[in-house]
């Protein structure tokens, strides 16, 4: 049976999990309900979408009842997704590359965000230089259906997709209700951030992929998973290995900002500084043809 993520330790698991202050849970919610305001700007007026439903949202914001709000903002998203499908793109759009939102762009400077990064990245005399990385953020859809089964990723490291640094701090943050687990969630796989940099390969949509057949070591059982409350948010530190996992709902969609704070300071970054301005645009297996196992073809 999987093990639920509840405590863990960045240094020792390569992840745990964060409990929000007052200060941090009200940035949270602002981010939440700004996520909900721009799903009702974008189908107002809009003939096709029921407007009971975003009555009901809309009334659920102005109350700041998000427990209320996110069983309509799903209903939304749903409507939408049946609909219109690159309507519910425009979500995604909005926090991701980088995250557009004013209130999602707080969450850098929170304090609690900002305490867990010193620890993480180490004593404020030490040479760090903090950035936040070129396509470091992602406001995450998984709507239902088998159909989008191809964006779910296998086991694999954050950095072949990222680059830059190879000491990256990671926070994921569920803004979604996915208790009963239905709409999928997130395997991590602990203590493999001590492993650095892992042999790596593309899967058969492209996925960068960790070569597990190289590492007799590793237990693929030994995991645990997140229970993806509403508002739950993690740290993970971006060396360690992990999977998202395909969603079986019928009536419900996952929603997950990812957000990143990287150390451009290290000595083994790679040359370029806070965005992928590498005139060559090299790729990880450009750069760690050592590490890179060119897929076989079925």
């Amino acid at each position: 049976m999987p093990q639920t993520m509840t405590t863990g330790s960045l240094t020792e698991e390569g992840w745990e999990r964060v409990v929000p202050t007052d200060t941090l849970q009200s940035d949270i919610e602002a981010l939440f309900f700004d996520i909900c305001n721009y799903l009702l700007v974008l189908v107002k007026d809009d003939a096709r979408f029921d407007c009971t439903t975003q009555r009901l949202l809309r009334d659920a914001v102005t109350n700041r009842d998000a427990i209320t709000a996110e069983r309509h903002l799903q209903a939304v998203m749903l409507e939408i997704n049946a609909k219109d499908r690159k309507l519910l793109g425009r979500i995604y759009d909005i926090g991701t590359r980088p995250m557009r939102l004013m209130s999602g762009m707080r969450l850098f400077f929170n304090p609690q965000i900002q305490q867990i990064a010193e620890r993480f990245f180490g004593k404020p005399e030490d040479p760090s230089i903090l950035v936040r990385p070129y396509n470091g953020e992602t406001l995450h859809v998984f709507p239902p259906g088998e159909e989008n089964y191809r964006y779910n990723l296998p086991i694999h490291q954050d950095f072949p997709y990222l680059l830059q640094s190879e000491k990256q701090l990671t926070f994921w943050l569920n803004l979604t209700n996915n208790l009963n687990g239905e709409a999928g969630g997130v395997r991590i796989y602990p203590r493999t951030h001590k492993l650095g940099l892992p042999k790596t390969t593309k899967n058969a949509f492209g996925h960068y992929e960790v070569a597990t057949e190289h590492y007799p070591e590793f237990d693929q059982s030994d995991y645990v998973e997140s229970e993806s409350g509403l508002f739950e948010l993690y740290a993970i530190d971006s060396l360690t290995w992990h999977s998202s996992l395909p969603s079986t709902a019928k009536d419900s969609t996952r929603l997950t900002y990812i957000f990143r704070i990287s150390d451009i300071g290290v000595q083994d970054r790679v040359p370029y500084g806070a965005d992928k301005s590498n005139p060559q645009g090299k790729s990880f297996e450009d750069l760690y043809p050592e590490l890179y196992i060119q897929p076989t073809m079925s």
